[in-house]
């Protein structure tokens, strides 16, 4: 008679989780904690963009501890901007996950919304791209670093444009930020040095039972196949899940490292190379380019020789 030796591979216990996995862990148990940090995030969201475009505008030696706006400008372009580039590469999309008020807004919008299918035009890969040179080049033209009211165009636009996709094809999750919001490109870009991620033990994944619930991930990803944190809003809602899903440390930069062909779409490749590289730094200076000026100036004498004087008038409202 034969015989058959069966190994069984012990479940990980709790206990022996690391210090990172275990809070992960706390993230998935008290979500109801990091939605009210959340809301909290909305409401000086709204105090920073929307209401100093209602106020008159400050005198010229006017400072931070005597305007609103410009308190404002300090706090949103001089702490709050910073602080996440830093945080996408310190912790990955951390910010996405747990406090950009946009993702809130939008999963919010979306629980009771409509939940129409996502169709295919939405899912093109090109769109944050497009939508991060769109947003640089119209923020430029309207001086949205100087000014309360093109905050409000566009910061506020993208806002009002989260929730009504939200509306209409959320379903509770994030389908803005997974393919139209302007910086998912830029932010899943810099995540991937960051050397905190969630990773996916692929053999304790398997050892589950298929019928397992399924995890909620906001920004639909397939989590049991999930080996990048470019996409990962680091939510920890997965943590923990089938014992297999754990907020990890890595070197910053391996990720990179160990990219294989295909890893990184042609879209991602043009907005690091053409968007962040080329156009957001040139976003700064093109004003005083001197091809822009000639440009400018054979474009001003071609209108004048054929007579079409309305594009330089110069009382088209300032949002134009």
């Amino acid at each position: 008679m034969s015989t058959h030796t069966l190994h069984f591979q012990p479940r990980q216990a709790r206990a022996q989780r690391t210090r990172l996995a275990r809070l992960g862990d706390m993230m998935a148990r008290h979500r109801g904690r990091i939605a009210l940090l959340q809301w909290a995030i909305v409401g000086l969201y709204f105090v920073l963009v929307a209401v100093p475009a209602f106020l008159p505008m400050p005198p010229e030696d006017a400072r931070m501890f005597n305007s609103l706006t410009r308190f404002a400008q300090f706090a949103f372009w001089g702490i709050w901007w910073p602080f996440v580039i830093a945080s996408m590469l310190l912790v990955g999309r951390f910010w996405c996950g747990v406090m950009c008020p946009e993702g809130a807004l939008t999963e919010f919008a979306g629980r009771p919304g409509k939940g129409r299918p996502i169709p295919r035009w939405m899912r093109w890969p090109g769109w944050p791209l497009v939508g991060f040179l769109g947003t640089t080049l119209y923020g430029q033209l309207i001086s949205v670093y100087e000014y309360p009211g093109p905050v409000l165009v566009i910061l506020g636009g993208s806002t009002v444009a989260a929730v009504a996709v939200g509306i209409v094809y959320g379903r509770g999750k994030r389908v803005w930020c997974r393919y139209l919001c302007p910086v998912t490109g830029v932010f899943a870009l810099l995540a991937r040095l960051a050397p905190l991620h969630f990773k996916v033990d692929r053999a304790a994944w398997d050892m589950q039972p298929a019928n397992t619930p399924a995890v909620d991930c906001p920004p639909l990803l397939n989590v049991s196949a999930l080996a990048s944190a470019s996409q990962c809003h680091a939510c920890g809602r997965c943590s923990g899940h089938r014992d297999a899903v754990a907020l990890r440390w890595r070197w910053p930069g391996s990720e990179i490292v160990r990219s294989q062909s295909g890893d990184v779409g042609r879209y991602e490749a043009l907005l690091l190379c053409y968007g962040m590289l080329g156009f957001a730094l040139g976003a700064f200076q093109w004003t005083m380019a001197p091809g822009f000026v000639r440009a400018k100036q054979w474009v001003a004498t071609w209108l004048v020789e054929h007579d079409i004087f309305w594009p330089l008038a110069d009382n088209a409202p300032w949002w134009v």
